[in-house]
């Protein structure tokens, strides 16, 4: 279920979910109420809130709510983000800068404020490690254009569409036993392919073995490239990259050029895939969702089509 609501200021929607794609409600909220400039949104099942857009004179209003929507939904990450030079004025209410996406908003970046309100959420588990593949995976950063490699016999690369849905939810059931959205629902699958989310797949003997999507943002003109998954019987063949690679033509092709995503920061294998794809590490998301084992730290890396600015 889900719900949208306007709070006491003006021009400001509240959007609520827990079981629906956050950009795709954000966007579909934005669609159907015109003329909003700040939106603040709450995540139930990452127990996470966040300040999408804002007014910069109304910082001080706008973080007030944000508290108490914390607090009225038990959130224990506060998340802003945040233009550069309201940075300053943030910081004096507690929020710490832990990265930033770059190009974000029409080639505006976004610079990702958190606030605790525990320790627990708070402290990363394994810093170390998540800091020495970082290293690694910079060691293999592309700086050169990537070229899809060439799949093995018998494979076949496709965009998935609303028939895939039942297909897709299987995969990332069994990939993901813990995920920060329900993969594993094909209702929601589907719902995320109306709502400006578009899937590459590989099949192999006519099944699919290899998926990823890319998460659009049409206000703003970025993509988060996620829902990356490989059957545990086809790891090793290098499928990811040629997905990758067509989901990011596809995303130049709709005039979307400012890509990004988010990976699990103690699992090696995405951080290097994207340094190997030519994106650029640019922070580190503490404990920011649910996934496999828990509250996971996620690296950021991003890979503008254009250039970006503050």
């Amino acid at each position: 279920m889900r719900t949208i609501r306007h709070g006491f200021l003006s021009k400001v929607l509240y959007i609520v979910t827990n079981d629906v794609r956050e950009t795709a409600i954000y966007n579909e909220g934005r669609k159907r109420t015109r003329g909003l400039s700040s939106v603040l949104l709450t995540d139930e099942q990452n127990k996470r809130v966040k300040l999408m857009a804002y007014e910069s004179e109304k910082i001080a209003e706008l973080v007030a709510e944000l508290e108490q929507l914390a607090k009225d939904t038990d959130a224990t990450k506060l998340i802003i983000y945040a233009k550069k030079a309201d940075i300053p004025t943030f910081t004096t209410f507690g929020y710490q800068q832990e990265g930033t996406i770059d190009g974000f908003y029409n080639g505006a970046n976004a610079h990702m404020l958190c606030r605790y309100t525990t320790q627990e959420r708070a402290t990363s588990a394994e810093p170390q490690t998540a800091d020495e593949i970082v290293t690694a995976s910079l060691a293999r950063q592309s700086t050169e254009s990537v070229k899809a490699k060439e799949l093995p016999t018998g494979y076949v690369l496709t965009e998935a569409t609303e028939a895939d849905a039942v297909e897709l939810a299987q995969l990332y059931g069994i990939v993901f036993p813990v995920y920060p959205t329900p993969m594993n629902d094909p209702a929601y699958v589907k719902k995320t392919m109306q709502a400006s989310t578009y899937y590459s797949v590989i099949r192999a003997e006519g099944k699919i073995v290899c998926a990823a999507s890319a998460e659009v943002d049409p206000q703003f003109g970025s993509a988060e490239m996620t829902d990356c998954a490989t059957h545990p019987d086809y790891l090793g063949k290098g499928l990811l990259q040629p997905v990758m690679i067509a989901l990011e033509e596809k995303m130049e092709a709709m005039g979307i050029y400012f890509l990004y995503t988010l990976t699990r920061a103690q699992s090696a294998g995405m951080n290097i895939t994207a340094a190997k794809q030519g994106y650029h590490y640019r922070g580190r998301l503490i404990n920011n969702c649910t996934i496999v084992s828990g509250y996971e730290d996620m690296n950021i890396w991003v890979k503008p089509l254009r250039e970006t600015h503050d």
